[in-house]
């Protein structure tokens, strides 16, 4: 009987709506509808639980977008007839990318919600699980426990289906066997070069120049002429967050080796990486006219812009392309 009661409170809801749909309702308007189905929910404990985690959630990255547009338009506001603009458009970047972020967290919740799959979010999931157990006076383990044999029960009814003779493998388990070596090598190799990169241009700038060798009396003396302007400290800022960003994201998709974490990390980095090249693009801190050659020192200019402009193009490219595949891969 007591059994009976417990499947009661996770099936049955006091709205009368199936399960799913209540639990995407309570995602659909962020914190706002979060905080209407606790209220209005008084039956059943897992729909109550994702409009405590949606109240939770979107709550905190609500008042975190708004602190970062409040920035944003102080730097703005501040940047008027002074050089801030490398720190403008970081400003702008990061409020972007938060609510980039946002919203693919809003339409993950939608899709998992509906079909019916316990998700709990990272930090948020655990202070929503934390304060909804206080709320309703549960234990947490017992809760958690309770929902995930609800789960195994209703796959463990679902027929298994075969796709030319081959029996379906989970997404998640064939991510982690294939490739795994691949992808931590590439991490490393990144890890380093950024941190080479970070040495580079912080300690060793002035060696990013021009060589030009002369021959005299038979013995070869090199001359060397730096590219770089006084204007490369504007850059240099938003160059070193890239940097450090990268060796961050890349350190931590080591740690933690899931596909929608280390899709989104690189994402945030693609779309840093675009910033940082437009950034370099306006400023432009590159001096040719010390080359030697003047052919050589009157195209350049040319090159380097259609290199940049190119590389920042395949940045954005290579962001959205991730942003769709990965949309797909959540939805399927």
């Amino acid at each position: 009987m007591e059994h009976r009661q417990r499947e009661d409170s996770i099936e049955d809801t006091s709205t009368g709506l199936k399960q799913n749909d209540a639990g995407l309702l309570c995602y659909v308007g962020g914190w706002i509808t979060g905080v209407v189905f606790l209220i209005i929910e008084k039956k059943n404990r897992l729909v109550r639980f994702h409009a405590m985690q949606s109240l939770v959630t979107f709550g905190i990255l609500f008042i975190i977008i708004n602190i970062a547009d409040q920035i944003r338009n102080f730097v703005s506001w501040a940047g008027r007839g002074m050089p801030l603009f490398p720190l403008e458009l970081a400003a702008h970047t990061i409020f972007g990318i938060l609510l980039i972020v946002t919203f693919i967290l809003w339409i993950v919740m939608l899709i998992q919600t509906h079909h019916g799959r316990f998700i709990k979010i990272p930090l948020f999931g655990q202070l929503a699980l934390l304060l909804f157990c206080k709320l309703d006076s549960l234990d947490q383990t017992e809760f958690e426990e309770h929902i995930k044999d609800t789960g195994r029960k209703e796959t463990a009814e679902q027929p298994l289906e075969h796709e030319e003779g081959k029996l379906p493998v989970e997404r998640s388990t064939y991510y982690k066997r294939s490739r795994k070596i691949g992808r931590i090598a590439a991490a490393v190799a990144a890890i380093v070069w950024n941190f080479l990169m970070l040495i580079l241009f912080n300690f060793y700038s002035q060696y990013i120049a021009c060589y030009y060798g002369k021959t005299i009396d038979g013995a070869t003396i090199w001359e060397m002429y730096p590219l770089l302007t006084q204007d490369f400290v504007r850059v240099l800022p938003l160059i070193n967050v890239l940097l450090i960003l990268s060796i961050v994201g890349h350190t931590l998709t080591i740690a933690i080796d899931r596909y929608v974490f280390r899709e989104v990390v690189h994402i945030v980095l693609h779309l840093f990486g675009m910033t940082a090249v437009i950034v370099f693009l306006r400023v432009f801190p590159l001096d040719f006219s010390v080359i030697p050659h003047a052919a050589i020192a009157a195209i350049s200019p040319t090159v380097t812009i259609v290199v940049l402009i190119v590389i920042a193009v395949v940045l954005g490219i290579e962001a959205l392309v991730r942003l769709i595949r990965l949309l797909i891969n959540i939805l399927r």
